[in-house]
């Protein structure tokens, strides 16, 4: 999908828009909005046209992290009637005071330093002129200069909370022969085993929802980990904010006419993210799990989307197989080796980085994670607090 500028309808900038600022820059007057009504169309189509554009900055996912007391707050930049970029702050109150998080963003339509520093700079004023003590921003999977930009002060490593910074994507693009190709060859034989002990696959829909969020609390207290989200209530705002623009998407693996094992994949321009999993326990010989995630990847090269998104991988092994090396045994007991049994590519996220409003907050940070041994134990205390 090539970059593209996104006009707004008939050039004209919507009322629920509020100048923010203006700058002159090479080729035209650049202004920065406010979108102040939870639902935008105009950013949506705008992220939709860019490689950048992920569904964490679209007003769908603000209308649905709603239910959990998150509030966005969106800056979206114009040049002669079009969007070309913004980016949206998804802030919440804590007992620290209110914290602004910018997942995959911001987002830029032409890859140039000078629009993205006007757009660090706005960043900077959002969170002062919104009282966020603290913003933690991590840039698009594929950005172009942000990450320079970010670096230096006043923006630091982030050592708050933890954030996604290794992922798995399968090419969606090289056809279903080619994928299977690439398949671990034990993964093949449980796929076979799975058909032939009676596994079958169903699209779910909303009332299959309470069964799918026991399976995944399953698996979460296997894992040891809290669910996110934290309700079946929760979930269904989710599912019926992209379910109502076709945008998600429930299989489920039945065993017996039980359902055992599902999966939830979000899909946005030519990405599905393989967002949500569970499993009862159940029929572990029987494989459910590996059918549920082979017939989301063949469900989306189907449909014509590009690259099929695992949303997460640890760090170390990623490092790990993009050095050539084959994963250790400690590697292999996670589960990222059974993401490897299809294929893919591991893929390294920008690193997340955090900006404080107050300039002795700043400081203070600045001195604390200068130290390895602090920013270990900050990161530690991230782990058991998220």
């Amino acid at each position: 999908m090539t970059n593209k500028s996104v006009a707004l309808s008939q050039g004209q900038v919507p009322s629920h828009y509020v100048a923010v600022e203006a700058r002159e820059m090479q080729g035209g007057v650049v202004t920065a909005w406010l979108s102040v009504q939870l639902a935008d169309n105009g950013w949506d189509g705008f992220l939709e046209s860019t490689r950048q554009g992920q569904f964490q900055q679209t007003s769908l996912w603000a209308r649905a992290k709603v239910a959990e007391g998150w509030q966005p707050i969106r800056v979206v930049m114009t040049r002669d009637g079009k969007v070309i970029g913004g980016y949206q702050v998804m802030a919440k109150g804590t007992r620290f005071g209110s914290i602004g998080y910018i997942s995959k963003g911001p987002v830029l339509d032409l890859d140039r330093q000078d629009l993205a520093g006007f757009m660090l700079d706005t960043l900077i004023a959002t969170a002062k002129t919104h009282h966020l003590r603290a913003v933690i921003v991590q840039p698009p999977d594929e950005d172009g200069c942000q990450q320079a930009l970010l670096r230096g002060p006043p923006f630091f490593p982030n050592c708050l909370t933890q954030v996604i910074d290794a992922t798995l994507v399968v090419d969606l693009s090289a056809g279903m022969e080619k994928i299977r190709e690439g398949m671990r060859r034990t993964t093949i034989l449980e796929l076979k085993r799975a058909q032939k002990r009676g596994v079958t696959i169903r699209e779910g829909a909303e009332q299959d929802l309470e069964a799918f969020f026991r399976m995944m609390v399953a698996t979460c207290d296997r894992q040891q980990t809290r669910p996110s989200p934290g309700s079946v209530e929760i979930l269904r705002e989710i599912w019926k904010t992209f379910h109502a623009e076709q945008r998600i998407r429930l299989s489920l693996a039945e065993c017996e006419g039980e359902a055992v094992a599902g999966a939830i994949c979000l899909t946005f321009g030519n990405r599905v993210t393989f967002w949500k999993k569970g499993w009862s326990g159940a029929y572990r010989e029987r494989h459910p799990n590996q059918l549920v995630m082979f017939d989301a990847i063949e469900w989306s090269q189907q449909r014509g989307y590009k690259r099929f998104d695992c949303l997460a991988m640890s760090r170390d092994t990623a490092e790990t197989l993009l050095r050539g090396e084959p994963p250790t045994e400690e590697q292999k007991k996670r589960r990222d080796f059974f993401l490897l049994g299809y294929g893919g590519a591991p893929v390294l996220l920008p690193e997340a980085r955090v900006y404080f409003s107050n300039g002795a907050a700043r400081f203070l940070y600045r001195r604390a994670v200068s130290s390895s041994r602090v920013r270990a134990m900050l990161r530690r205390a991230a782990r058991r607090l998220n």
